[in-house]
């Protein structure tokens, strides 16, 4: 089952709400600080956690295309990590306005496999239990963030579904490429579960504008780098998508206006 939590707009400027989709273990929590930050700049956003939705990333893609339909505009999907591959699935189910990739995990890479190398995890996988998210060295490499962030954003995350981890981590989900929908990949230069050569072939096959971060690592939502994260984020959909969006909101406004006048 899908849950959601909103974070509502400050003084709405757009008409197409973000849905934030988070990446394996992790749920509402890490996209919060990112999410109030467009809140401030008039973009309303719905965070969803996907934890409890069992079948692998293509069960979870409809689980967000069915919440997607139920928006009162094509919203813009955001996705990081593992939630960038849903996301993509998603938008290939329901009208969408935009997709933007922050620091997805190219499936069946290298750097996603290590997330489950250890003997505990991997026999997990095998025998198809709860997955705890990663220990020891895949833990550093995969949430690469200094103290306190660190901690909190660790004390945040919880066990995911066998079969969505097995999806990205042995490349069982493939990337949905993007037609005549905006996208915009996220990459930090120094992101050691996405390095640059990966994912400048992934925004390729996803049919994504590359947007790069110097000094930004994997977990962008937070650490040093978020603030930069997100306003290139921002950047990005007022230049790609904004014009067309603030029409959108201005004629819902004129409708809205028009509907309390037969009212009165």
């Amino acid at each position: 089952m899908l849950i959601a939590e909103s974070v509502h707009a400050e003084g709405a400027r757009y008409a197409a709400p973000l849905v934030c989709i988070p990446g394996l273990w992790a749920g509402p929590p890490a996209w919060r600080g990112f999410a109030t930050y467009l809140g401030h700049r008039g973009w309303e956003s719905h965070l969803v956690d996907l934890r409890a939705v069992p079948g692998g990333i293509d069960a979870r893609a409809a689980a967000v295309a069915a919440f997607a339909a139920e928006l009162q505009a094509p919203p813009i999907l955001v996705g990081h990590d593992a939630g960038g591959l849903v996301a993509l699935a998603a938008a290939a189910r329901v009208p969408t306005a935009g997709v933007v990739l922050v620091a997805p995990l190219a499936p069946g890479s290298r750097e996603a496999r290590a997330l489950v190398r250890a003997p505990r995890p991997l026999l997990a996988l095998i025998r198809g239990g709860p997955i705890a998210p990663p220990t020891g060295a895949p833990a550093v490499a995969w949430l690469d963030l200094p103290e306190p962030a660190r901690s909190i954003a660790l004390a945040e995350l919880a066990a995911d579904d066998a079969a969505s981890v097995r999806d990205v981590v042995w490349g069982r989900t493939s990337v949905v490429p993007m037609t005549g929908v905006p996208a915009a990949l996220v990459a930090g230069d120094r992101d050691a579960a996405l390095p640059p050569r990966a994912a400048a072939g992934l925004a390729q096959a996803a049919g994504a504008e590359l947007v790069e971060l110097p000094g930004g690592g994997h977990w962008l939502l937070a650490g040093p780098s978020w603030q930069a994260a997100v306003s290139l984020v921002h950047r990005w959909l007022v230049r790609r998508l904004g014009a067309p969006l603030l029409e959108l909101y201005e004629e819902a406004m004129a409708e809205r206006e028009e509907d309390d006048g037969d009212v009165d």
